[in-house]
């Protein structure tokens, strides 16, 4: 995980952002100071986009941010509290919203998150978000039909992992939930997305969503 280049972005750079760079450093992670002209020229990581004096649209969010949650993992930092949707965030792909009072040791903590390729936002955010999704999709796809098949390739603990993710569950709270390690989180997670033709949780929640588990997963 250490391998995954972290890279900072920002046109108002400070002593805030060096010390925090200097942190990073110090834990052995890849950072990189990058100008955001040039940030999709780089090999994919995650990003670090300082929300300072940026234009954002209606949501308070960053209008490259679409742009760059293309090729990275996203995360605004330095965000004034109360001025993005985070409902709206999740939607975009943007994986974090780092406020300007966070400390350092839950900033870290949400960076080993993105690292392991999750969300820094509450459960309650991540879930009616999905919420919300799953319903636009039911007004705007035709009815969905059962793929027994490819259901029946799934175990029932792989189910329940579906279950909990589709519910905005992160690695350690289904370990948790199940009573297993977050690393055999990790490897029945892996096997979800080889069965599923998913590379992410955003892509295993619409697999979900059109092969109608969603719906069976969480009554």
């Amino acid at each position: 995980m250490k391998n995954i280049p972290i890279y900072i972005v920002s046109a108002t750079p400070d002593n805030a952002l060096t010390k925090l760079a200097t942190i990073l450093q110090s834990l052995d992670l890849n950072i990189s100071n990058i100008e955001l002209s040039s940030i999709n020229q780089q090999t994919d990581g995650i990003v670090l986009l300082d929300a300072r004096e940026l234009e954002v649209d209606q949501h308070g969010i960053p209008t490259v941010s679409s742009d760059i949650s293309r090729k990275h993992q996203l995360a605004l930092i330095n965000v004034t509290k109360d001025s993005v949707n985070e409902y709206i965030c999740v939607q975009m792909g943007i994986k974090a919203a780092f406020y300007t009072n966070i400390e350092t040791d839950q900033l870290l903590k949400g960076l080993r998150c993105l690292m392991n390729g999750e969300w820094w936002f509450s459960r309650k955010v991540l879930s009616q978000t999905l919420a919300t999704l799953f319903e636009s999709m039911s007004d705007s796809m035709p009815q969905p039909t059962t793929t027994k098949p490819m259901t029946e390739q799934l175990t029932k603990r792989e189910k329940t992992i579906i279950k909990l993710v589709c519910q905005g569950a992160k690695n350690q709270e289904v370990a948790d939930t199940l009573s297993i390690s977050p690393h055999t989180v990790k490897t029945h997670l892996y096997s979800i997305f080889r069965k599923t033709s998913c590379r992410n949780r955003v892509e295993l929640l619409n697999w979900a969503k059109q092969h109608t588990l969603a719906y069976q997963l969480m009554v």
